[in-house]
Parts: structure tokens; C-alpha cells; sequence
């Protein structure tokens, strides 16, 4: 999905769904570099496939669940279908609707609400066929107003854009890409953490879990935002979006949506505008006099960097990166950390791991990445995504960051994933 623009909030970049590097932005089989941990362990063919035919099944059951006792819960299912990539939308009695395209941008036409259960009760329980760069969205005590492009394009509900209608909605999503390969899912507050928590489960070869955080997330990391901003000065708990009737805090959203917020600021005006760059230049100065090594995993060699100049060069593969400033680093998809269709697999896999070493701040200390730090050593520095920190801290798993899924050899995943090669019922339960 794209994001809708609005006046005067200037539209930002389009991001691709999921781990931000892979399985939702498309529809082939992807080499293991780019794959998040969870997908990498079930891209291997399932136990008895021959070789060469689909691991996965033709459909999969898809469970909406609710163990939240406040309000009434709509679920909406939408993505592209795999083999035509044509903008698909599941409907409450299990049809399948597909948007035409409009002449200008315009509401949905069709109501594709699902009524989840009450509290309690057992789950609802739809018929899931194939589709990729999709997320199963969650509204509570209301519907979501979807746009659609002419395409059609199916646009994402904004984040960053406070007029629009959904802006007041208590809201969240899963996203999913359900292929030949496997059903592959996570939670993801790269973008924000909702008041609206949900958890996952899939069931296939196993059962894995992605479970929701406790109800109030957003309030404690308000108050973390807020601890750390009387240390730095910095204005951190402008993250936090409060309930307009004073009921606590709506959502918290992620330093790059606060400054897609704010583009049409001047650079030097800019939240956070000028965050990394002293840390920057002590990581360039640091690379001018030894090499940092990035491990690409998998068997797939160590690749050393240098500063040269400005740039950081790695020779072996030609791959170049200028200085980042806060907003690369936030995104994971700006300045010398921009994807690009025809990047190679070396190229993503170098951006992946160095853009992941800043928002962490391991890159100055450890001069080995992804490998050479542990958990135990991110956000440690003055200078560090303390968002990030602070959605880990008060999320039990997730990624907090796009390229949160880039982990050293032997680290447990933090990324908030699931996947299975043969996928049998995939439940989303609101908290």
C-alpha cells in the first residue's frame, strides 16, 4: 500500500510493508541474505516436498480472535494477490473484493469491515488465500476510511498526518505475505506502538507466537520519552499522541514519522534534525583509520570498509555510503541507506547491517557487525535511538526500527516475527 497524501503534511517516502528489506515488497523467492530470521529458518522446502513444488498450501485459515474487553473490534484483510498483483480485500461472509480503479483518489466503495468476536468468544475464522505486502488491520469502536488510488492503488491508513479521519481511531496492524514459500508475519512498530495491542500465532510444521505487549505500553514509554528528554534536552516526548478527551496517550509514534511530520521545515529546524551527526563524524573518523568489518551471514564472506574521504567505501563490492544524517538513520531508507529496485543482494544486505549498527549505536564501539555486539551492548550510548530502546523495553518483541532484524550470529531475534513453510491457521488477537 502507499501512503495518501494530505495537505500541508507532505507525503513521505514509500516504504515497502514488512521487514522493510524483503518478503512483503514481492512475491518471488527471495535469496536467504535478505530474509528476517524467522523466514530464513522455514524458506528450506517442507519436510516430504518434492523438489521444485510449492511448500505451502493453496490457502490457510485466518483466525480473528479478541481478548480485549473494551469496545467493538472490525478487522480489515487487505493486500495484493499473489500471481496478479491485484489490490484484494476479504469481506465479512469470506468473499473476495477487488477495487476498481477511480478517476481521482476516493473512498473504498465497499464497506470491507469484519466484525470480530466479543471478548471472549471464539475466534472468527476466514478462509486466507494467497497474498503478499498485506496486513490484517484492527479498529476499535469504529471503521477505517480506506482510499484508493486510480490503479488501483490501495492506500495505507496514515501515521504521520493528524487531519486525517483515521488520525482519532485507536488502530493497529499485522503484516503478512502468504506465498509458494510459507506464511511469513510480524508485528512491527517501526512506524508507532497503539494503545491497541495484538499479538499473533501461527500454526503449521509448529506453532509460533508473537506476543502482544501489556495494555499501557504507550503510556510507560511516554514516560521513558519524557526521563530522557530531561537528559538531553531533546524532544522526545513530542512522540507521544495523547487521547483528545484526555484519556491517556492515543499512540507513541517513531522519530522518522515525527519528522515527516515537520518536512516542511528548513534542515536546521528540524526535530532531531541534527541528532547523529557528531556521533557520525566520530564513526567516519573511527573508519579513516581501521576497517569495519560487516558480516553478510549465511557463509557469505566479511566485507571491510573504509572511510575515504567522505564516503565509506568497500572495495571488494564497490558499495559506497556518504555520511548519514538522523533521518537516514531513523528511517533506514534515506540518503546512503535508500533501497532501490535494482540494488544487489550484497548492496541491501551492507545497508541493512550498518543502518541497523547506528540506531543501535554499535557501530563506534564495535568494529565487527553485526556479530561483534550482543544485546546486551545496544542503546547504550548518549547518542542512540532511545525510541527504539524504549519500545524494547516495553514490548516483549518487535521490531522498533526497520532494520531491526539484522541480529549477530547466535542473538536471539528481536524482530517480532513468525513464519512457516506450511501454515495451517494464523490468528490475530486483539488485547
Amino acid at each position: 500500500m502507499r501512503t495518501p497524501e494530505s495537505a500541508p503534511t507532505p507525503t513521505p517516502p514509500e516504504q515497502p510493508v514488512i521487514s522493510r528489506r524483503a518478503l512483503l515488497a514481492t512475491t518471488a523467492a527471495l535469496p536467504t541474505l535478505l530474509l528476517p530470521p524467522a523466514a530464513r529458518a522455514a524458506a528450506g522446502p517442507a519436510p516430504g516436498a518434492a523438489r521444485g513444488a510449492p511448500a505451502a498450501p493453496e490457502t490457510c485459515e485466518l483466525a480473528l480472535a479478541n481478548d480485549s474487553s473494551a469496545g467493538e473490534l472490525r478487522a480489515y484483510v487487505a493486500g495484493l494477490e499473489l500471481g496478479t498483483d491485484r489490490w484484494m480485500l476479504l469481506r465479512e461472509d469470506g468473499s473476495t473484493y477487488y477495487p476498481e480503479s477511480p478517476d481521482g483518489r476516493t473512498p473504498l466503495p465497499v464497506d470491507c469491515s469484519i466484525a470480530m468476536p466479543a471478548a471472549g468468544e471464539e475466534p472468527r475464522v476466514l478462509t486466507l488465500p494467497r497474498m503478499h505486502r498485506a496486513r490484517v488491520y484492527v479498529v476499535r469502536d469504529a471503521r477505517l476510511e480506506l482510499l484508493v488510488d486510480p490503479g488501483p492503488v490501495l492506500l495505507d491508513v496514515p501515521i504521520h498526518d493528524p487531519n486525517d479521519p483515521n488520525h482519532r481511531l485507536d488502530w493497529f496492524w499485522a503484516e503478512f505475505t502468504f506465498n509458494e514459500q510459507m506464511l511469513y508475519a510480524n508485528l512491527s512498530y517501526v512506524d508507532m506502538v497503539p494503545r491497541l495491542p495484538l499479538g499473533l500465532t501461527l500454526e503449521g510444521t509448529g506453532t509460533h507466537t508473537v506476543a502482544a505487549p501489556e495494555p499501557g505500553a504507550p503510556g510507560r514509554i511516554t514516560d521513558g520519552l519524557r526521563t530522557q528528554a530531561e537528559k538531553d534536552g531533546r524532544p522526545w516526548p513530542d512522540l507521544s499522541v495523547p487521547h483528545p478527551d484526555g484519556d491517556g496517550v492515543r499512540r507513541v509514534i517513531a522519530p522518522h514519522i515525527h519528522q515527516i511530520r515537520h518536512d516542511h521545515l528548513p534542515p536546521e529546524e528540524m526535530p532531531f534534525g541534527d541528532y547523529y551527526d557528531d556521533y557520525a563524524q566520530e564513526v567516519w573518523a573511527k573508519y579513516r583509520q581501521e576497517p569495519l568489518r560487516v558480516d553478510l551471514q549465511g557463509g557469505r564472506g566479511v566485507l571491510e570498509g573504509r572511510v575515504e574521504g567522505d564516503t565509506l567505501v568497500f572495495p571488494e563490492s564497490g558499495d559506497r555510503f556518504e555520511l548519514p544524517v538522523s533521518r537516514d538513520v531513523f528511517s533506514c531508507d534515506r540518503g546512503p541507506f535508500t533501497q532501490r529496485p535494482d540494488d544487489t543482494e550484497v548492496r541491501r544486505g551492507l545497508m541493512a547491517r550498518v543502518s541497523a549498527a547506528f540506531n543501535r549505536s554499535t557501530v563506534l564501539s564495535h568494529a565487527d557487525q553485526p556479530s561483534g555486539p550482543t544485546a546486551e551492548d545496544f542503546y547504550l550510548a548518549e547518542t542512540t535511538n532511545h525510541w527504539a530502546r524504549l519500545v524494547h523495553e516495553h514490548t516483549p518483541i518487535g521490531y522498533a526500527f526497520p532494520s531491526d532484524d539484522v541480529m549477530g550470529d547466535g542473538q536471539p531475534d528481536v524482530s517480532g516475527a513468525a513464519a512457516d513453510p506450511e501454515p495451517r491457521r494464523f490468528t490475530v488477537t486483539a488485547r
